[in-house]
């Protein structure tokens, strides 16, 4: 049995605490004030506290879609409704090391979820970042950040984070939950993981797998 990990609940993110030597505030926004971080060893990634601890993922961040080893997901630390992050299981480092077969299956994927969010969600501009670290605990994945209504919307104008920022988690909870159950219903009504497993069959027919 699985003991119950320490947490704590702070206003902004810049006052929890300084941790213990080896560890570290996995944080989600949320809790009894704006955001709640649970106290882990500091190798522990957060993909692999989602993986490893369901139990205390909150609902806005439970998987969207999930197949064979890509997941979307609302981000986990920035409140903005509409703001997706998709990501795999399996480590990698940098996009040009995911191997052929998942990153053509991710590519459908991304497209697919960016389809629902203008069709579903009335988001009908995105950017789409990668985020790479030599970091050992961090996943390469990839952000669509909602740009509807942001008056300098080109990537090299754009502060993501202070955009980000911006957003209060109790003022958007509201509409990141309805954003989310929109945006799963859409790729459950497309049947988008029928869609990806029969893409893999003919990839794997491709490469000869």
């Amino acid at each position: 049995m699985k003991a119950k990990l320490e947490y704590i609940d702070v206003e902004k993110r810049e006052y929890f605490p300084k941790e213990p030597s080896g560890m570290r505030y996995i944080h989600f926004y949320g809790g009894t004030k704006n955001y709640r971080g649970y106290l882990v060893p500091e190798t522990l990634s957060r993909a692999d506290f989602m993986e490893q601890y369901p139990e205390y993922v909150p609902e806005q961040n439970l998987p969207i879609y999930e197949n064979n080893g890509i997941i979307l997901r609302a981000d986990p630390k920035f409140p903005c409704p509409g703001f997706y992050i998709l990501s795999l299981n399996k480590t990698y480092k940098a996009f040009d090391l995911i191997d052929d077969i998942t990153f053509l299956r991710f590519a459908f994927i991304l497209k697919k979820t960016k389809e629902g969010m203008r069709k579903v969600l009335g988001i009908n501009y995105a950017h789409l970042l990668s985020n790479e670290k030599s970091d050992p605990y961090v996943n390469v994945h990839f952000w669509l950040v909602p740009i509807n209504g942001v008056t300098s919307p080109d990537l090299l104008d754009f502060n993501v984070k202070d955009y980000l920022n911006s957003f209060n988690p109790k003022e958007e909870m509201t509409k990141i939950l309805d954003y989310n159950n929109k945006l799963r219903e859409y790729l459950k009504e497309i049947k988008l993981k029928e869609q990806d497993n029969n893409l893999q069959k003919k990839i794997n027919n491709v490469f000869k797998i």
